[in-house]
């Protein structure tokens, strides 16, 4: 992975002169890239500014435009609704097209239940630690108790041992998640530049997580745009410092093409 500062910044003319909206596909992270963390994954705030920008961007893109998120497709839309989007879900094992068609690469699973009451033992004995199941991944969170980082590790690991050959543990902010084997979001957006509205493009994804590197790894291999949002080792080509920053050069895209269109 690149050091931090063999990154260049995203505020570089270089960068800003790369991406030419009507060529692009967006791919963009959602929880730390176009919004702020929060305690909670339901305490996030979503302006209204943020939806017009993205309704605004998608339509500048012709629909190329995707969230790509370890969040589910109904957890996205309810958090930008009315806006609906195209998204890859569940770091990758959901994802939806610009047409609208939805595809799932998991039904709910009884070994996702299983691992989650391993965890659900370890919130009971940590007050504090957050317990996020969803259909095919389950994540426990402890942003609101940092110091049980290790105890929280431990438990996350006995329970992917049940099934290490189905299930990997990714660490990430505050956060250990247990997600299918093979499923990421280099994948996703792989998946997605196949179909209709983003085939053709080049890719342009922007995270803040390690989740993010294999999207970065991807777009890299394609030719695209990385951005890594936040401090950290990455592959990704370009850094911006927050969430704001991301949200001012997209705004600035928007700007620059609605005043000079190409």
């Amino acid at each position: 992975m690149s050091s931090e500062t063999a990154v260049p910044a995203l505020s570089s003319e270089a960068a800003r002169a790369a991406l030419v909206v009507h060529h692009t596909a967006f791919f963009l992270d959602f929880d730390g890239t176009l919004v702020e963390l929060a305690a909670t994954p339901d305490a996030v705030i979503i302006p209204d500014a943020l939806k017009y920008l993205l309704a605004v961007l998608c339509d500048l893109a012709d629909g190329a435009l995707a969230i790509v998120s370890g969040r589910s497709i109904e957890s996205i839309d309810a958090m930008l609704a009315p806006l609906v989007l195209p998204v890859a879900g569940l770091h990758g094992a959901e994802w939806r097209d610009a047409a609208g068609v939805v595809v799932r690469q998991f039904d709910a699973d009884e070994r996702v239940a299983q691992m989650s009451q391993i965890l659900a033992d370890a919130v009971a004995a940590h007050p504090g630690m957050l317990l996020e199941t969803k259909m095919a991944s389950v994540a426990l969170h402890y942003r609101a108790v940092p110091d049980k980082e290790a105890q929280a590790r431990e438990a996350a690991e006995r329970a992917v041992a049940l099934f290490g050959d189905a299930f990997v543990l990714h660490p990430g902010k505050m956060v250990f998640e247990i997600k299918p084997a093979g499923v990421n979001k280099g994948q996703a957006i792989e998946t997605l530049l196949a179909t209709a509205a983003f085939a053709g493009r080049t890719p342009c994804f922007a995270g803040d997580d390690l989740t993010d590197e294999a999207g970065f790894a991807a777009v890299n291999a394609l030719g695209g745009m990385s951005i890594k949002v936040g401090e950290g080792d990455t592959l990704a080509t370009y850094r911006v410092e927050g969430v704001r920053d991301v949200l001012a050069w997209l705004a600035g895209l928007v700007r620059s093409h609605v005043q000079a269109p190409s």
